[in-house]
C-alpha cells in the first residue's frame, strides 16, 4: 500500500510559504521608488545600488547552502532565514541612511537565499523521485505569486507610506518562521523512509566542497549555461525587479496600481511559463530549442513593451504576461546543469547556476541608474530627479542587449537531454 504523502506536502508548504514570502520582500522597493529616493536623497544610480545590495547576500551563499542544508538540515536554517529577513526588514523600515537600509537589504538577501534550495532539500527528503519535478514546479509558482505581492504592496504604500508598509510584511516574516518551527522536520516518519530512500543511490555523497565545485567549474558547457542564464535573468533583475513600474508610469503613463498590476502579470506569466517549457521540453525531447525559443520570444515582446508607445494598459499587460511565459523557458538551464554534472554535485551545481544568474542582480539595477542619471534630462522635484521617457527607454535597451547576447548564448549551448526513460 503507497504511503499517504499528506504531511509531506504540508512540510513542504510552510518552506514554500516562506520562497513566495522573500520573493515578496526581493521586488517589492519597485513601488516605492519615488519614495525611497525622496527619503534618502538619492539619485537612479544609488537607489539600485542599495537595492543590489540584496543579490549580494543572496548570490553569496549559493553555493554553500546545500553543504550547510546536508550538515544541518533545513528545519533549523529555514527557521534562522526568516528571522533574518524578518530582522532586515524592520531594519529597512527604521533606516535613516543608505549604509543601514544597503546593510538591511543585505540581511534580507542572506536570509532568502535559503528558501528555494531548501525547498529542493526537503522534496528529496521528503518525496520519492517521481514527484520532484513536481515540486520543482510548484514550489517556483510560488515564488512568482510572492512576487506578484507588489500589486497589493502598492496600495498599503499609498495608504501608509513606504515605511509602514515594511513593517507590517516583516510581521509577516515573524508568522512564518513559528509555523516552520513548528511544522517542519528534517526527516520524514519512518513509515515513508523506505518509500523516500531511492534518491541516494547513485554518486559520491562524500564529495566535499571544492572537489565538487572544481568538478562543476571545470566544463564550458557550465560557464555558457551560466552565461546564458545570467543574461536572462536582467528582464527580472533590471525590469520586474526595480525599475519596471517606474518605466510604466513615466513612458505609457499608467498610474502606479496598474504598473504594479502589468509588473504581476510579468511574475505570474513566469510561474506559467516554467512548467509549460518543461512539458513542451519533454516532448520534444530538446532542451536547447526550449532556450532558444525563450530567449528570441521574450527579446520581441520586451522590444514592443519598450519602443512601440503609447500602449493601451490591456495590451501591455498582455505583452508582460507574454514575456513572462517565454522567460519560463529559461529553467531549462537549470536541467542542462543538473543532467552534465554528477548526480553528487546537482544541488551545488544549480546553486551555482542560481548564483551566476543573480549577478545580473548585483550589476543591472544600479547600471541602469547610471544610465538614467547619465542621460538625465528632466526635472527636479522634492530634490529628486524626474527621468524623460526617452531616457527610460535608452537605460532600459540594456535588457534587450543582454536578451541578444542570451540567444547568441543558447546557439553555442548543447543539447543534453537525457536519453534514458
Amino acid at each position: 500500500m503507497t504511503p499517504s504523502l499528506a504531511r509531506s506536502w504540508i512540510v513542504w508548504a510552510c518552506a514554500a510559504l516562506f520562497y513566495c514570502y522573500q520573493f515578496l520582500l526581493r521586488v517589492s522597493p519597485n513601488v516605492m521608488t519615488t519614495e525611497l529616493m525622496t527619503d534618502f536623497h538619492v539619485n537612479a544610480c544609488t537607489l539600485g545600488l542599495l537595492t543590489s545590495f540584496y543579490a549580494y547576500g543572496y548570490a553569496g551563499f549559493q553555493v554553500p547552502i546545500g553543504s550547510l542544508l546536508d550538515k544541518f538540515g533545513p528545519r533549523r536554517l529555514l527557521v534562522c532565514a526568516a528571522i533574518t529577513c524578518t530582522g532586515g526588514s524592520f531594519l529597512f523600515a527604521s533606516a535613516d541612511t543608505v549604509l543601514v537600509a544597503s546593510i538591511s537589504r543585505f540581511l534580507i538577501g542572506v536570509g532568502s537565499a535559503f528558501g528555494f534550495l531548501s525547498c529542493m532539500k526537503l522534496g528529496t527528503l521528503w518525496f520519492p523521485p517521481k514527484h520532484i519535478s513536481v515540486v520543482v514546479g510548484l514550489t517556483l509558482f510560488l515564488g512568482t505569486a510572492g512576487a506578484s505581492g507588489s500589486y497589493p504592496m502598492s496600495f498599503l504604500v499609498d495608504a501608509f507610506g513606504w515605511r509602514e508598509a515594511v513593517w507590517l510584511t516583516a510581521l509577516g516574516g515573524v508568522f512564518i518562521a513559528v509555523l516552520m518551527a513548528l511544522v517542519v522536520r528534517d526527516h520524514p516518519p519512518k513509515a515513508l523512509e523506505s518509500y523516500i530512500n531511492q534518491h541516494h543511490a547513485i554518486g559520491n555523497p562524500n564529495l566535499g566542497l571544492w572537489e565538487g565545485l572544481i568538478v562543476i567549474v571545470q566544463k564550458r558547457q557550465t560557464w555558457l549555461l551560466g552565461f546564458y542564464g545570467l543574461m536572462m535573468f536582467i528582464p527580472l533583475a533590471g525590469f520586474a525587479d526595480l525599475w519596471g513600474i517606474p518605466f510604466l508610469t513615466n513612458v505609457h503613463h499608467m498610474d502606479k496600481q496598474y504598473a504594479s498590476l502589468a509588473n504581476t502579470f510579468l511574475y505570474i506569466g513566469v510561474g506559467i511559463g516554467t512548467p509549460l517549457f518543461a512539458l513542451v521540453a519533454d516532448k520534444i525531447k530538446r532542451f536547447k530549442t526550449v532556450l532558444l525559443i525563450s530567449s528570441l520570444g521574450t527579446l520581441f515582446a520586451f522590444t514592443f513593451v519598450f519602443y512601440v508607445t503609447p500602449l493601451s494598459p490591456f495590451i501591455i499587460i498582455f505583452m508582460l504576461m507574454m514575456a513572462g511565459i517565454l522567460l519560463g523557458g529559461q529553467f531549462m538551464a537549470f536541467s542542462i546543469v543538473c543532467e552534465i554534472n554528477p548526480l553528487s554535485v546537482s544541488g551545488m551545481a544549480t546553486g551555482f547556476q542560481n548564483m551566476i544568474c543573480m549577478i545580473s542582480a548585483i550589476a543591472i539595477p544600479p547600471l541602469i541608474g547610471q544610465l538614467l542619471d547619465f542621460f538625465w534630462e528632466g526635472t527636479l522635484e522634492n530634490g529628486i530627479r524626474l527621468y524623460s521617457p526617452t531616457t527610460y527607454q535608452i537605460a532600459l535597451t540594456s535588457v534587450i542587449v543582454a536578451l541578444f547576447l542570451a540567444t547568441l548564448a543558447a546557439i553555442f549551448i548543447k543539447e543534453a537531454y537525457p536519453e534514458r526513460e
